[in-house]
């Protein structure tokens, strides 16, 4: 049985927004090399831990450019994007779901990681997933300030929400990645 793990955060959850953004990093390979590969990266592009409302616009950019270059990641970042009004977790659920069948055809188990999540909602994503054929132990949270492949999801969240609104240079980069096939968008 292989083991899938997934790293999700969105972009979007404010009442102005009307856009929901949702990013799942959905790997099978070594975290602590993703993890290594991507700390080094921050620390190259001074992004120091944070996420990408609390970054410098050009380090952001740096960032997400580091990591194309490189390809850390590449072929296993899925997005989709939501009109709102909309509840929380049905776009969660609707780009898990698609990612991970798209992902793996093998039997496996994930390990899903949300940023953020409080407990009871875990419990309720985790039943809700298992429900639509997900194969999981719990949806665990984890917080960005502790796991750089839930920043890597936080910062193409951002980088896509400001495509989305009309940002010339994230365009540019969310294009890039489109062609690159590093970046998945799912219809929603």
């Amino acid at each position: 049985m292989k083991k899938l793990y997934c790293y999700v955060d969105e972009s979007g959850q404010d009442a102005k927004s009307e856009i929901f953004v949702v990013v799942a990093v959905v790997t099978a390979k070594d975290q602590d090399i993703i993890r290594k590969k991507l700390i080094d990266i921050e620390r190259e592009a001074k992004t120091n831990k944070l996420k990408w409302h609390k970054t410098r616009h050009d380090r952001r950019l740096k960032y997400l450019t580091l990591v194309l270059d490189r390809k850390i990641a590449s072929g296993e970042v899925y997005t989709a994007h939501y009109k709102k009004p909309i509840p929380y977790f049905f776009p969660i659920i609707d780009l898990l779901e698609k990612a991970i069948k798209d992902a793996i055809s093998v039997t496996y188990k994930a390990r899903i990681y949300v940023d953020g999540i409080d407990k009871q909602k875990a419990k309720q994503l985790t039943n809700a997933l298992r429900a639509s054929g997900i194969s999981l132990r719990m949806v665990k949270s984890r917080r960005d300030e502790s796991e750089p492949i839930i920043r890597l999801a936080d910062m193409w969240a951002g980088c896509i929400r400001s495509s989305l609104l009309g940002h010339e240079k994230a365009k540019k980069i969310v294009e890039q990645a489109k062609s690159q096939n590093y970046l998945h968008q799912i219809p929603s």
